[in-house]
């Protein structure tokens, strides 16, 4: 099955959090984009052309 190509499987989307309390982050809704430059960017906003699908963590 082929994933949607999002900004959140992206290898150049980077999340964005919320810390909540001591010790306990939650993620946000939206993130940013570092390639090639860097502007905002929400996780299910449809992806643009320098997508490039994130690794598998191993």
């Amino acid at each position: 099955m082929e994933e949607k190509q999002i900004c959140q499987t992206c290898k150049h989307f980077r999340q964005h959090y919320i810390k909540w309390g001591d010790d306990s982050y939650h993620i946000c809704r939206s993130g940013h984009c570092v390639y090639p430059r860097r502007k905002p960017r929400y996780n299910n906003t449809e992806a643009c052309q320098h997508y490039k699908a994130k690794e598998a963590a191993e």
